[in-house]
C-alpha cells in the first residue's frame, strides 16, 4: 500500500495547488500503473492531474551513470590503468548502487521547480540504508582518494545538497515521514524497530497509515468477524505505540489502478483540513 498511498498523497497535494513531484526509488514500484501514466527517469507531467510530475529512479541505471562519471574523471586526470581498475572494483558494490539512487533522488528533490516532493521509498530496510548514506558520504570520497583522484568542487556541491535535504527530512515543520502498515502484529513490531532506527539519524515519525482496514458492516461471517476483531485490537495497539496522527485506508474491493480510483482514495484519506500543514 506504500506506493498507492504515495500516489494518493501526491494527487491530493497537487489538487491543493502545490507543484508536486512524486519520486520512487522502489524497484517494485508501479506508480505508473496506479496513476494510469507512463513514468520514466525524468520528471514528466501526469496527464489528468494539474501540477503533478512523476519520476522513477532506476538504481541500476543511476549506478552506471554515477560510476561512469567518477571513472571519466579519473581518466581525464591521467590516473594509471591499475588505479582505475582498483576504483572499478571498489565501486562495484551494492553501496554504490544505493548511493547513486539517493544521489539521483537528492538531485530531483533539491530542484526549485517543485513546492513539494513525495518520496515513495523502497522497502523499509533499504530506505533506512539510504537515509544513513549521507552520513557515510566520506566513504565514497575515500574511493577517489584510493584511486588518487582529488575531491572536486562538484563533491562539495553534492555534499552540501545532501546535507540540505537530510536537514529538511529531520525538520518536522518541513517533512512528514509516514509508515504504511497492515494492522497486524508483525508489521507493527517491524515499524517500531524501524522508527527507532530513524531516530538515530534524527528523523521523527510523523504519520501512520493503516492499510486494508475492514469495515464492521461487511464482516458478516464468523471468519470475517474474527478478522475484523483482530484488526481492531491491533489498531488499538498502534494508537498506544505511535504517538502520531493515524489515517486509515479501507480494504477496497479492487486494486487502485487509474486516476478515478486514486481520487476516490484521496476523498477517503484526506478529509481533515489541518493535514495540509
Amino acid at each position: 500500500g506504500k506506493t498507492v498511498v504515495s500516489c494518493a498523497t501526491a494527487v491530493w497535494l497537487a489538487g491543493l495547488g502545490h507543484r508536486t513531484l512524486l519520486v520512487t526509488t522502489d524497484p517494485a514500484a508501479h506508480i505508473g500503473a496506479v496513476l494510469g501514466a507512463t513514468v520514466g527517469s525524468e520528471p514528466a507531467p501526469v496527464a489528468g492531474v494539474d501540477g503533478l510530475w512523476a519520476a522513477n529512479v532506476d538504481a541500476k541505471a543511476a549506478a552506471v551513470a554515477y560510476t561512469d562519471r567518477i571513472i571519466a574523471d579519473a581518466v581525464v586526470r591521467g590516473r594509471s590503468p591499475e588505479a582505475i581498475a582498483g576504483m572499478r572494483e571498489e565501486l562495484d558494490s551494492p553501496c554504490t548502487e544505493e548511493m547513486a539512487a539517493f544521489d539521483r533522488f537528492i538531485d530531483l528533490a533539491s530542484r526549485d521547480t517543485y513546492d513539494v516532493t513525495v518520496f515513495d521509498t523502497a522497502p523499509t530496510g533499504h530506505t533506512l540504508r539510504l537515509l544513513e548514506l549521507p552520513i557515510d558520504w566520506s566513504r565514497q570520497i575515500d574511493v577517489k582518494i584510493f584511486a588518487s583522484v582529488e575531491a572536486t568542487a562538484a563533491d562539495d556541491v553534492a555534499k552540501a545538497r545532501f546535507g540540505r535535504v537530510i536537514d529538511m527530512m529531520r525538520d518536522a515543520a518541513q517533512s512528514t515521514f509516514a509508515f504504511v502498515m497492515y494492522p497486524e502484529a508483525t508489521p507493527i513490531v517491524e515499524a517500531e524497530r524501524a522508527i527507532r532506527e530513524l531516530g538515530t539519524v534524527g528523523i521523527p515519525l510523523g504519520l501512520v497509515v493503516e492499510n486494508m482496514v475492514l469495515s464492521e458492516d461487511v464482516c458478516e461471517t464468523p471468519y470475517a468477524r474474527a478478522r475484523y476483531e483482530m484488526q481492531q485490537r491491533h489498531i488499538g495497539e498502534i494508537d498506544r505505540r505511535f504517538d502520531v496522527p493515524v489515517l486509515q485506508v479501507p480494504l477496497i474491493e479492487t486494486e487502485v489502478f487509474g486516476l478515478d480510483r486514486v481520487h476516490d482514495l484521496v476523498g477517503r484519506l484526506f478529509t481533515t483540513p489541518s493535514l495540509v500543514a
